[in-house]
């Protein structure tokens, strides 16, 4: 009865030495990592946006359902095929309206109080929306006549592509004010104002996706579109309106296949393992001359800039990484792309010509 309660406390005394060296190994080699600088906060942006009209909806005649399945769509870029100007065409306003949205960007936005304080306010909406802003919160008017502009850039206007470290936008603001504007259409169905909700939410989502920079900026603004879109559906259904209705159901199918081909290209370009392992770096996972191949090809020639950008920020892994044949190849095309007329594109390839990745990094 003795010898078994002996093994099993011997084996824990075992596990818990293990993990006491394990952690004093992960808290001595994160005690080497230099600290980074703090960030510098940007300067609030006061300009009122640009004055704006938006014109009406293209007619929805000729409509056609486009065929993500079929082998033609292999060669598509990761877009509507379908023109979004039969649903919400975008304004004229010449303001930049990144400029607006980057104040509340976490840690360097000037407002970014105001954002938490946003989100702490919110409340339920009906159905699958979530928690939303009120109809009338401020931060939901203010934006209003941001979503009438023509253009929404970050990239390079306000943020740097710094590989890993490049910033983004705070998202999590962006979706709220889509779902708000939707959410306040549903709960107002027979409002005049009830459909220019929705195509206010798409047209915040087209602006998002217009940088084309970042994979998880584009996939912020696919969802925007897909709650304004659905929002159009419902109106269109109550009120009996069948071309508005086709339209939306064809754009809302388009929405899935953009999400899966994503996701497709992320796998095919990535080469860093998938392993939850908590504070132990994920596996890198040795790249072989095919998936190189992939990925190459990715990086020159991926009609969508945004998957260009995945691919090199994976090539400066195997830069570092990989086997000596691999890193010759990637030095020349990163040599390459260095001198591409795209300024997103030259920015990358440059961090990753000099990039160092190391396993914490992974």
């Amino acid at each position: 009865m003795i010898r078994p309660r002996t093994f099993v406390l011997a084996a824990v005394a075992v596990l818990v030495l293990l993990a006491g060296t394990l952690g004093v190994r992960y808290v001595t080699r994160h005690s080497r990592i230099p600290k980074k600088p703090a960030p510098v906060r940007l300067a609030r942006y006061t300009a009122p946006p640009a004055p704006a009209q938006v014109p009406a909806p293209k007619g929805a005649a000729g409509l056609k359902v486009p065929c993500w399945g079929c082998p033609e769509s292999d060669g598509w870029p990761v877009r509507f095929q379908t023109d979004l100007d039969l649903l919400a065409p975008l304004g004229n306003g010449t303001a930049n309206a990144a400029l607006w949205l980057k104040d509340f960007a976490r840690e360097v936005g000037a407002r970014a109080a105001e954002a938490e304080a946003a989100n702490k306010r919110r409340i339920t909406a009906a159905g699958d929306l979530g928690k939303v802003l009120k109809a009338d919160d401020p931060l939901l008017l203010e934006a209003e006549p941001w979503a009438d502009q023509a253009t929404m850039r970050f990239y390079p206007d306000v943020f740097a592509m710094d590989g890993f470290e490049t910033r983004i936008p705070n998202l999590l603001v962006s979706l709220m004010l889509a779902k708000s504007w939707v959410a306040r259409a549903d709960a107002h169905p027979e409002a005049p104002t009830a459909l220019e909700d929705c195509r206010r939410a798409i047209r915040w989502g087209r602006l998002l996706r217009q940088d084309d920079a970042t994979l998880i900026q584009d996939l912020i603004g696919l969802a925007c579109i897909r709650a304004g879109t659905r929002g159009l559906y419902d109106l269109a259904a109550r009120r009996g309106d069948q071309p508005l209705m086709l339209a939306s159901a064809i754009v809302l199918g388009e929405h899935a296949p953009q999400r899966l081909k994503s996701a497709q290209l992320v796998t095919r370009v990535s080469v860093v393992g998938d392993q939850d392992l908590g504070f132990l770096a994920a596996l890198f996972t040795e790249t072989t001359d095919r998936k190189l191949d992939d990925i190459l090809s990715v990086a020159r020639s991926a009609p969508d800039r945004r998957f260009r950008a995945e691919a090199i920020t994976q090539l400066a892994i195997v830069r570092e990484m990989g086997k000596s044949a691999q890193k010759e190849r990637t030095r020349k095309t990163l040599d390459e792309l260095s001198a591409s007329p795209d300024p997103i594109v030259s920015a990358l390839a440059r961090w990753a010509r000099t990039a160092k990745i190391d396993q914490e990094q992974l």
